[in-house]
């Protein structure tokens, strides 16, 4: 799949704007984030830094992890890698949005 494809598929409903402001879904944003990491070390976010997120936005969230839509982050994020704009757009207005739901100390 290609990551135009890969960031279609997010833009038509895994990555809506009500679901990727929930502590459920950006654990899975920074869960697949984290396993893209693994499968190709060096690249981006390191893999700690993720999993930290996934700890920290789970913590949060009162259903966990929403295991279901990380392969969809995944191939979000592997299309950042790539150099797709629309991935990289995408994942930033996630990623924003994510960071809005952290509490600040």
């Amino acid at each position: 799949m290609s990551a135009r494809c890969a960031a279609f598929l997010l833009l038509s409903g895994l990555a809506s704007p009500a679901l990727s402001e929930t502590p459920a879904e950006c654990a899975a944003f920074w869960s697949g984030v984290a396993a893209e990491q693994r499968a190709m070390p060096g690249l981006g976010v390191a893999p700690d830094e993720a999993l930290a997120l996934v700890a920290e936005f789970a913590a949060l969230s009162e259903t966990g992890v929403a295991e279901a839509h990380v392969a969809g982050y995944r191939l979000l994020y592997r299309g950042l890698i790539d150099g797709d704009s629309q991935s990289s757009d995408l994942f930033t207005r996630i990623a924003t949005r994510c960071d809005a739901l952290l509490p600040r100390p």
